[in-house]
This record gives structure tokens, sequence and C-alpha cells, in this order.
């Protein structure tokens, strides 16, 4: 597929139209597969050996309408390995699922089974003991061809592991994500977790001592989560919430070679798990560290963990209202968009000067961001955030977005975002022609160093300060940006000794900037200037109220 066909995936508001496969020997003609040059049903067919492993009754059941008909696996495989797209749509998730990169459980069921007094256990023995807790290839084949608004919710989950050979010891973090609030202001997903919480307390009443012989205290419930007892998704799964959780969604340790292969597949996706801007995909932090709990000998705390660093670092592409908070953070961690280098400098930052010499056993203790597997995690993490910001902002994109996101109020903080422009501003590949900071606390302190980055975007036409906090004195700071055609500040700056008069840092300003360059004040009024010295004037009503400096 050509990257423009990929793009269609981009939109929440668009989504591909799914169409049914025509049945062999009827009367439709069946379209052949822009990729393959197989007819769709052939293409289907394929994927689904490669997939499935079987034969018989189809699985795959459409194909893609995309401007152009793209067999479903041709399709959807195009959108995974897309710079952009993969993180704009759930869809690409699902397809994960599909080829067995990772797993995706029915949250539901595994309130049900926490409440009925199980305790969560490794990828490989969950699967194999209690199956239906996880969507099948063939429920996700079903899921994802639904229309948007009418596809299950998926839940990535970021959380801190409170011991080295299990994440969660006591069930804290078990608990916390089947509450309602983890559901965060879904009411349709809430109804389907109250009734696995409900099924799970009937449950209980079956719980019975370990026999001799089985395996631990969980052997009784294997037989209520088993496919031939299976529990089949209603009807209606819009909001269904379904759980990433890398401890149940990921081959864990000791893996096979293939379990490797997919282990290491899954993590180069995490990014686009956690950094998903579709509104289909609930970013779910949960912070809290029992510390004084027995079991629990990994006291390091959400913020201090260089995974959930990262995690948490790319899921702000997400809007508010598609986060989740469960647990405490501080008040002084502001996660704020770095620059790959600064971000890489975050993780290798120690507590004292002297490292430990290479081939020597990494002290976490030596570093302020702590990884269990420091020497090739460390690493990994920053070549995924690299390529990260990449993809999502760099790439083939347009426009930044940082409406109301982030309280960049002091000095430091402009420091660090200016330097995240910066560094995309020096990529080659930087075509990006709009930035919004609307309403992100920007102060005549915290300006300032912000768009000293900002120079280096070159190609940047418009920038939208509207609804910030800055005055006057840092309004030269923006003279440099002779690159725009569009200054947003939403306000005049008016001077108090005339109604009309703008303020002289305003006046400087306007005649520093090019006269192609649209200057808008408050209500959208746009501030001129005749470079000729002369009286202020102003031009009463009309489409645009026009403050004219003449």
């Amino acid at each position: 597929m050509e990257a423009e066909d990929v793009q269609f995936f981009v939109d929440d508001r668009k989504h591909p139209n799914f169409i049914p496969i025509p049945p062999a020997g009827g009367k439709e003609d069946c379209p052949e597969c822009y990729c393959c040059r197989q007819t769709v049903r052939a293409c289907a067919r394929t994927w689904e050996e490669m997939l499935l492993g079987k034969e018989g009754e189809m699985g795959i059941k459409h194909y893609l309408r995309v401007g152009v008909a793209v067999g479903l696996g041709c399709g959807l495989e195009a959108l995974l390995v897309s710079s952009k797209a993969r993180y704009h749509t759930d869809l690409s998730l699902y397809w994960t699922c599909v080829t067995g990169t990772f797993d995706l459980l029915k949250l539901p069921e595994v309130a049900k089974y926490v409440s009925g007094g199980g305790r969560l256990k490794a990828n490989q023995e969950m699967k194999k003991r209690f199956p239906n807790l996880f969507l099948s290839k063939e429920e996700a084949l079903e899921e994802m061809v639904k229309g948007l608004g009418k596809r299950p919710l998926i839940v990535a989950l970021s959380y801190p592991w409170h011991a080295k050979d299990h994440p969660d010891p006591t069930g804290t973090t078990a608990k916390r994500l089947t509450e309602d609030k983890a559901m965060g202001s879904s009411i349709k997903a809430m109804k389907f977790l109250r009734a696995g919480h409900e099924e799970g307390g009937r449950l209980s009443s079956n719980k019975r001592e370990k026999r001799d012989g089985e395996k631990d205290e969980e052997t009784w419930m294997e037989e209520y989560f088993q496919k031939q007892d299976a529990t089949i998704l209603p009807e209606k799964t819009a909001f269904y919430p379904l759980l990433f959780q890398d401890f149940l969604s990921l081959p864990q340790w000791p893996r096979t070679s293939e379990e490797d292969k997919r282990f290491k597949k899954g993590l180069s996706l995490l990014s686009c798990l956690y950094g998903n801007a579709s509104s289909h995909v609930l970013f779910l932090r949960c912070t809290e560290v029992p510390a004084e709990l027995e079991g629990v000998t990994n006291k390091t705390p959400y913020h201090e963990k260089g995974w959930t660093n990262f995690e948490t670092r790319v899921s702000a592409v997400k809007k508010r209202g598609h986060t989740v908070q469960l647990g405490p953070l501080p008040q002084s961690w502001v996660p704020l968009p770095m620059s790959p280098p600064a971000f890489q400098t975050l993780l290798e930052k120690t507590r004292q000067k002297k490292k430990s010499k290479k081939g020597d056993p990494e002290d976490p203790d030596l570093f302020v961001v702590k990884f269990t597997n420091g020497r090739t995690d460390r690493q990994l993490v920053c070549e995924l955030y690299r390529t990260f910001i990449l993809d999502t902002q760099v790439k083939g994109q347009r426009s930044i977005n940082m409406l109301n996101k982030y309280r960049i109020d002091t000095k430091e903080k402009g420091e660090t975002v200016g330097e995240y422009f910066r560094w995309i501003g020096e990529q080659p590949e930087c075509a990006v022609e709009e930035v919004v900071l609307r309403d992100c606390y920007l102060t005549d302190a915290s300006l300032p160093p912000l768009v000293a980055g900002l120079c280096a975007l070159s190609t940047m036409r418009k920038l939208d300060l509207y609804g910030n906090e800055f005055g006057p004195p840092s309004l030269a700071s923006l003279k440099p940006l002779h690159q725009l055609e569009e200054l947003n500040l939403g306000n005049d700056f008016d001077d108090k000794e005339g109604e009309y008069a703008y303020c002289p840092e305003v006046r400087a300003l306007r005649e520093a900037l090019p006269g192609s360059c649209q200057l808008i004040g408050t209500g959208g009024r746009v501030i001129k200037a005749d470079r000729a010295p002369g009286p202020l004037k102003y031009y009463g009503d009309c489409e645009k109220c026009k403050c004219v400096i003449m």
C-alpha cells in the first residue's frame, strides 16, 4: 500500500470500510487485492494458513476498502509497519493480537478471576490453564471489523513491578485495575467490569483447599475458564474492556526461542500501544507500591522506573480524558515532552560520579531512573523513544498540538520543551508548519527559552499562544521568528494610557516581524503596523475588528 492509503487509518472519525468477501461461486465478482494481486478471497486464505494454521470455515471474512480493495491481512500488516498511522488507530493493536505478537485479555473475566480468589501468573501459564481470560485470534478478527464506536475499549496498563519474579505478589495492582475507577468516565466499561466482579463473587463460593497432586490453590478454578465453557463475548461489545498487561500479555522468562522472538517484537511495539492516540485506547497509570506488605521486594516508586517513564512520556500524545491515574505521584514529577538526547540523559543520570566499569554488573542504586535489566533495557528504551518521536512528531507531521496538555510555567520547563522543539527542527525530515501552545500556562520566565527552540522549526508558519500568562516583558523573545505567517498572541497588551494603543513591546514586535506575518490579538483582531510614523487609528466594527498601528 502507498503511504497515502495507509494514512486513511489515522483519523478516528474515519475508519476503513470492512467489506464482506463475496462467497465462492456467487454472482458478485471477487476483487483483487491491491497488495498481493490475488483475489481478496485467496489473500484471506493465505493469511489464515499463516496465522490460524487451519482450513475450513474462514476466520477472515472481510477485506478493506481504502480507496482500493486490499486484503485484510495485507492492509493491516501495512498499517503495522507504517511510520505514523499505526499510532492513531486501535486496529494496529487488534492485528498484533491476531498475529500473536502479544495478547489482550478480557478484563471482566480477569475481574471474575481475581474476585474469585485467583492470583495472576505469567502469560504462558495463564494461557494454558485459564485460556478463556484471553481474546482469541478469531474473536479479535470479529471485533476489529466493527465500526469504531462499536468496538471494545483497550486498556493499556502502566505500573511498576513490585518484585523481580512477579510484578504483583500481593495482588494490589490486580485489585486496582479491576475497580470502577480504572475505567475513567466510561460508564459502559464500568458495567462490564461490575458484572465480572459479581460473577467472581458467586464463583468464590466454590473455593476449596488445595488437594494432593494439584499445582496450586487456583487449580479448582481451571474448569471455569476453559474454552469449551467459554463465556461468549456479549453481542454488543462497545467499550467492553480489553487489557494489556506485560506480565499477562507477553511471554515471560523462561522463554523458548519462538517466545523470545514474540517478546522482542512485542517490546518494539509498546510505543504503538501506550502512545496510541485513538479514543478507544485508554492509558491506565497505576502507581501504587505497597512497600509495607510482605513480598514487595522492589520498592522503587513509579516515577523512578525506566519503563514507566517511557510509557508515561509516549502516552502524552493522548487527550487528557483518555488517561486514568490511580495512586500517588509527586507533584514535582512533570512528564513534559523531552528530546531523545534529553531523555537518554535522564535515564543515564547517576547519584554519584563514578560509574561501574564495562563488564561489571550494573548497580541499580547507582542510577536515578532504574531498570531491572539495566544493561540492555536502558539503551532499548532510548531507541524506542527516539523512534516514537521521529514517527509521531517529525515524519510527515504538519502540526504539533499541545493544547492544554502541559503546565510550562517555569524557566526549567521552558528549556525542556524548547530543547524538544529544537531537536525536532534539526531533523532533515521535519516539515512542521503549525505549533499550538494554547493554555499551557506560559510565563515571562518560560516563554523565552521555549521560543529559542522554536527558532529551529524553519518550516513553521503558524504559532498559537492564546490563553497563556506571559506579558509584555517576554514579547521580545518572539522577534527572531521570521518564518511565521501568523502569530496568535491572544492578547493586545493594551497600553493603559490609550484605549486602543498597544504597549511599546507589542509595537516593537510588530515592527520586527515580517510585514506578511499576521499578528493576532484579543478576539481575533489583527494587529497591523505601517512603518511610517503617524498617529494611532482605530477602525470600527467590521468582519474582524482590526486595531491598526499606522
